[in-house]
């Protein structure tokens, strides 16, 4: 939106759309460390569980007196979990019994019965105790990378928020910098340019009072330089120099970029 007294850049469309896609993939993976967290972790370390009381049962039948008494002996035993009963899903009954199916063991089955228990139930058939179990350490983790993702989510709709609201403004009497009040033309010192060309970035040094301070003229941000919407953000920029009475920076010195870049 522009007349010939001022020109407004608004937020363009590509930086409202990346940080739309920063959000959406901050609280994805916030969702994902959260559920992993509470059901996912819990719900391996149930599985692995289940695992190893077939692994138990196949060690088991090896002894002749098991064997003889094999089905009462099934229901005698119940699944191993481990001490720590917090990194089980909740509601878990610590006295389950061992699986029915276990009853049908013969010798070298026990892995053959697990392949097809967990079938049934929907779980993963490979199996490694060693490796699968989530201890509280790393289920505590998971809520930690949750709550670091998070706040990054808030952190990028808080500057979706700000940026929507703001716009980079110039008029015949100075430039409104986003979110921030007006710097006469008077008043302007230098104007920085080198990466105008290149990244749509130039530094206004201006007086404010005693001090000096610096204003960013962003034309990614705002206006953008699309030719069919009139390249707004390169007319704001061209009526900033028509105006502009100070000491121009143009000319490109590789060492200054290179620890601008850094410092940015």
């Amino acid at each position: 939106m522009s007349s010939d007294s001022e020109i407004i850049c608004r937020p363009t469309k590509w930086f409202i759309w990346r940080v739309l896609l920063m959000l959406a993939m901050f609280a994805g993976f916030g969702l994902y460390f959260l559920y992993d967290g509470m059901r996912g972790y819990p719900q391996k370390n149930y599985v692995v569980a289940n695992y190893q009381a077939f692994s138990d049962a196949g060690k088991a039948w090896e002894s002749e007196e098991n064997r003889d008494n094999w089905e009462n002996y099934v229901k005698e035993q119940t699944i191993p979990f481990m001490e720590d009963r917090s990194i089980y899903p909740k509601g878990t009954d610590f006295e389950e019994k061992w699986p029915e199916i276990l009853k049908r063991m013969g010798n070298g089955q026990s892995l053959q019965l697990w392949k097809e228990y967990s079938g049934e139930k929907g779980w993963s058939q490979e199996i490694d105790p060693e490796e699968d179990v989530k201890d509280s350490r790393k289920i505590g983790e998971q809520f930690w990378a949750a709550a670091g993702s998070g706040l990054l989510a808030l952190g990028a709709l808080y500057f979706l928020i700000r940026t929507k609201r703001r716009v980079m403004k110039v008029t015949d009497e100075g430039y409104y910098p986003p979110g921030k009040g007006l710097i006469p033309f008077g008043d302007m010192l230098t104007l920085d340019k080198r990466k105008w060309d290149n990244k749509g970035l130039a530094t206004i040094t201006y007086r404010e009072g005693d001090e000096e301070k610096k204003a960013r003229v962003d034309g990614m941000v705002y206006g953008q330089f699309k030719e069919e919407e009139g390249a707004p953000a390169e007319a704001l920029f061209q009526k900033i120099l028509s105006h502009f009475e100070g000491e121009l920076i143009e000319l490109v010195d590789e060492e200054d970029e290179e620890g601008e870049d850094a410092e940015e």
